[in-house]
């Protein structure tokens, strides 16, 4: 073996561009494959950073009212899960809550918070690393509001200092004392910032207030099975004791990582995963045809060696170990590749709320895929050369000029090059939709000026006791928060939304009148809440009735404004203007309200292939303490941004301002993942490209040497240029029309996944397809044509002297 591995370094120096092209191909393909293995590694396969981290799942249950969706624990249904259920070591909750913290000389900032059960940390293993831990009287109704903080909070806000431990702050409008912080990184269960104790309260004790996050630690040796079995019989035990909450809300329990990383996400980087082996597969797939022409051109060594007592076997293993070498060297330059990669979306993804235990760098099982990929590598585009090679005819192959036709081979690099297309094929196809998507979504709605429109957000707490409880305060300061805005230099037009343009609306159920409701299927609509004015400042028209006026969303006085979409929905046979619906909530129908307008139709969810028609009304409806601002600019609007954050804090100082973006940055920051994930895509398939396009050169080149002695005696007895670029170029080309066929069909069965993902439309956009076939056809082309022309230039009399 060790001279096995000596002779392949000789061939290796002796042959150095040949072994760079089959390293650098190799290291792309390793690269990529190591760089995506690592995230999903990173994201799925380690543990939760915690004692028993490999036992923490998170319960839900399922949705009563809305089939096939999950929903919160109620407090008093925690209490019986946690009393009840046998196979937990232990079950704790957590209330998510948005938190204002207030104190002089420090800018109020709003932060993530969860209300948790006091046994939370102790069950984490995670003890506070300044202060003390939650203990049972901090939950008890009556006890003084206490908190803890994390380390980063810690260090941004208070910059580390030393007497934390003790000091009181204003949060959520209710004086609270800090008892500790947490360990550096502790974020539980995602990007938290502060903890409360979770004191029960009137509406937290109803059942059917589902609230609560639970987590919980399986015993020692229990499956996730069984922790589902044993939950179901909690939940039926539940369902006939409290039919009217608990009816149908069967809890379930899933991984720590599934919960915060499932769905769409989970997809994406199964997709990815693919992605990268179908690029591991074109990698193989060239290298083993620059294996095979570099075999051919062995054929006399492997004839002499068989010729002095070689066997097949020492052959194909000397064969083997060259591939080998040649594939650890190309995984060695992988790894930097990988490296780099893995930064590069951990930078990327830094901003987007990923949860705090995602840490993406590489660890003992990046490294082992890494070993384990390097090795099989080689042994998989190095098999099939070895093989062919190894098999030799003694008496044919010794022989001077006798190279032969290498039909076998022939075959093999068509399949090989047919097979390369196809998986490009798919590949660009998946890129291509992934980032048509990202620029619909940046480019949707053209009418709506974003250049000069800036977003943020206002959150007005809503404790008992606070100045911002009833809807009348809220009414209020929302009207005094929009004079303010409005009369701020250079803003010309100032509104109020729950929902920005194009990120998303307020799903409901509605009732249609003149309709009969139908409970089991109620119909569908998203609302949007805003001030008067929204819709001119956002350049949406009215095309018939009026707009929003200052007097609607008083009681009595409900009205709306609808799009196109709304009204041709449900009053088809002569339009809504006039017409009235209304919202229904847990069976309970809400006011009937007035549409007195409709308006053009507005790309509003681009999440959902089919979203509900949407409804505009008035923000002193439902005056919501989450406020949305949307100011608009003849000019750069995050040139006001400091003057805004001014006016709120003359206003209140004690709200902070958040989210401040241009509505392109705030579009930008909600598809992140299109943006993200299409770049990588692309640049899977941009390797995969390269790759497919130097194999087919490769072939057409190899067959070009091959069959120089039949050009020159074709030119000799009369073939013009053109014919003998029209003959090079024939094989070639069907090779690629069969790659890029078998690729299409592929594509079109592949690509079905991808509409699963958020955003991602359409699996079949006709010009992503004509995009893609068009450039694979001329690149393909090119590839076949630059050594096609070569041949047209050899002259007939070296062609003939050629052995």
């Amino acid at each position: 073996m060790l001279k096995d591995l000596r002779f392949a370094l000789r061939m290796a120096a002796t042959h150095p561009w040949y072994s760079g092209a089959v390293a650098v191909t190799l290291a792309l393909c390793i690269g990529a494959n190591t760089t995506v293995f690592t995230l999903i590694s990173a994201a799925y396969l380690r543990p939760v950073p915690v004692p028993r981290g490999d036992r923490l799942v998170a319960i839900e249950e399922k949705d009563p009212g809305n089939p096939g969706h999950s929903a919160m624990v109620s407090l008093p249904a925690f209490l019986d899960f946690q009393a009840q259920a046998r196979t937990f070591a232990q079950i704790e909750g957590c209330m998510f809550n948005p938190a204002v913290i207030v104190e002089p000389g420090i800018p109020a900032a709003s932060h993530d918070m969860g209300a948790v059960s006091t046994g939370l940390f102790a069950m984490l293993g995670t003890r506070p690393a300044l202060g003390r831990d939650l203990v049972p009287g901090d939950g008890r109704r009556g006890a003084a509001p206490v908190a803890l903080i994390s380390d980063s909070l810690w260090k941004e806000r208070y910059r580390g200092s030393a007497d934390i431990v003790g000091r009181l702050v204003t949060l959520n409008g209710v004086k609270t004392t800090i008892i500790g912080v947490m360990p550096p990184g502790f974020r539980f269960p995602t990007t938290l910032d502060v903890w409360t104790p979770l004191v029960p309260t009137p509406d937290l004790e109803n059942r059917s207030h589902r609230d609560l996050l639970l987590f919980g630690i399986l015993g020692k040796g229990r499956s996730l099975a069984e922790a589902q079995a044993d939950l179901a019989v909690v939940s039926g035990r539940l369902a006939m004791e409290f039919p009217a909450t608990d009816k149908e809300a069967d809890a379930y329990a899933q991984t720590f990582q599934d919960k915060f990383n499932g769905g769409p996400i989970r997809a994406v980087f199964l997709l990815l995963q693919g992605a990268v082996a179908f690029v591991l597969l074109i990698g193989c797939a060239n290298v083993a045809n620059m294996m095979l022409g570099r075999a051919l051109a062995r054929r006399r060594e492997i004839a002499v060696r068989a010729a002095i007592g070689a066997s097949r076997l020492r052959i194909i293993r000397q064969l083997l170990v060259e591939s080998v070498f040649l594939s650890v060297v190309g995984g060695g330059l992988g790894l930097f590749i990988a490296q780099f990669g893995v930064r590069a979306f951990d930078l990327a993804t830094r901003d987007v709320g990923r949860p705090y235990w995602v840490q993406f760098s590489m660890d003992w099982r990046a490294f082992a895929f890494f070993a384990a990929v390097s090795a099989a590598t080689g042994l998989l585009f190095g098999m099939a050369p070895a093989l062919k090679a190894s098999r030799v005819d003694l008496t044919t192959a010794l022989k001077d000029g006798s190279l032969g036709s290498g039909s076998r081979s022939g075959r093999l690099t068509a399949i090989l090059v047919v097979f390369q297309f196809a998986l490009t094929v798919v590949l660009l196809d998946g890129a291509g939709l992934m980032l048509r998507r990202f620029e619909q979504a940046r480019h949707m709605n053209a009418f709506v000026p974003s250049e000069h429109l800036l977003t943020a957000r206002i959150n007005l707490p809503d404790m008992k006791g606070d100045r911002y409880e009833s809807d009348d305060s809220r009414r209020r300061f929302r009207q005094a928060l929009l004079n303010r805005l409005g009369d701020l230099p250079g803003v010309t037009q100032a509104a109020l939304t729950s929902n920005f343009p194009g990120m998303g609306a307020d799903p409901r159920d509605i009732e249609v009148e003149g309709r009969p409701a139908d409970h089991a299927h109620p119909l569908k609509a998203s609302a949007i809440f805003a001030s008067p004015g929204y819709l001119d400042e956002i350049g949406l028209p009215v095309l018939r009735g009026r707009a929003l006026s200052g007097t609607d969303g008083a009681m009595g006085k409900e009205a709306a404004v609808v799009t196109r979409q709304f009204s041709d929905r449900y009053w088809a046979s002569g339009g809504g203007l006039g017409r009235r619906f209304r919202f229904v909530s847990d069976g309970k129908p809400g006011p009937w309200i007035t549409v007195v307008g409709i308006c053009a139709n507005i790309v509003q969810d681009t999440m959902s292939s089919d979203p509900a028609p949407l409804a505009y009304l008035s923000d002193r409806q439902e005056p919501w303490g989450w406020i949305g601002i949307l100011l608009r600019t003849p000019g750069d609007p995050a040139s006001v941004a400091a003057s805004a954050r001014a006016a709120i804090q003359a206003l209140d100082p004690d709200l902070p301002l958040s989210e401040v973006r241009t509505l392109p940055g705030a579009i930008e920051h909600e598809h992140w993942f299109l943006r993200v994930f299409g770049s990588l895509f692309l640049i899977f398939a941009s390797i995969a490209l390269v790759l497919a396009s130097v194999g087919i050169y490769s072939v057409v080149a190899q067959a070009t040497v091959q069959r120089t002695r039949e050009i020159g005696i074709r030119m000799a007895i009369g073939a013009s240029a053109r014919q003998v670029v029209a003959l090079m170029l024939s094989r070639g080309l069907a090779q690629l029309g069969m790659g890029v066929a078998a690729g299409l069909a592929l594509a079109f069965g592949a690509v079905r996944l991808m509409a699963k993902l958020p955003g991602v439309m359409s699996p079949d956009d006709p010009l992503v397809l004509a995009t893609v076939t068009l450039l694979l056809l001329a690149v393909g082309t090119l590839a076949c044509w630059i050594p096609a022309r070569r041949s047209a230039r050899i002259a007939p009399v070296e062609a003939l002297r050629s052995d």
